[in-house]
């Protein structure tokens, strides 16, 4: 991974903290995307603090809304010239049903919709440094959960687990 930018959202906690430390200790560069500055902020002092030759970087922007999606890839874009592994890992579970400004399903927003609009933002410099990857984490809370294309807002009969083990059903579909 020596010289390798790799942008991962869900970075700054869980499986996204320990992959992002991990992947700088084998000479990353790191670029997080974050909702939480203070997390934001820590996260970068953690990875600054294993290796102080990288400059490692952080963005903010809210995973449920499009616009700030698409707001986040651009400034990525402008920054990074490459991006040779992008890591859609953020993700998110509600007791209640929620919607977005952009009227979709919160946990769909966050844990669905994100990664496509974020990977396809930075489709530029994933394929200028081919062979990039792109990960998009899963979950197996998928298993016993099907997925009803005829109600993807989930608008009936709501169940946390139920529509976050749906979103990443989704998710492994792509991979």
């Amino acid at each position: 991974m020596q010289g390798k930018v790799v942008v991962i959202t869900g970075g700054t906690s869980g499986i996204g903290e320990v992959a992002a430390e991990r992947l700088a200790g084998m000479g990353a560069r790191i670029v997080l995307v974050a909702r939480d500055k203070t997390r934001g902020e820590a996260a970068l002092i953690r990875l600054r603090s294993g290796n102080t030759s990288l400059a490692h970087s952080v963005h903010y922007g809210d995973l449920s809304r499009i616009s700030e999606m698409k707001r986040l890839a651009a400034e990525i874009a402008a920054a990074e010239p490459r991006v040779d592994v992008l890591i859609n890992n953020a993700g998110a579970m509600f007791g209640s049903r929620h919607t977005t400004e952009d009227n979709l399903e919160l946990t769909f927003a966050v844990n669905h919709t994100a990664y496509f609009v974020l990977t396809l933002g930075l489709r530029e410099r994933l394929f200028t440094s081919s062979p990039a990857r792109v990960v998009n984490t899963a979950s197996d809370a998928h298993r016993g959960c099907k997925l009803n294309f005829d109600d993807l807002q989930s608008t009936r009969g709501y169940s946390g687990y139920k529509v976050y083990g749906r979103s990443k059903q989704i998710g492994r579909a792509h991979v």
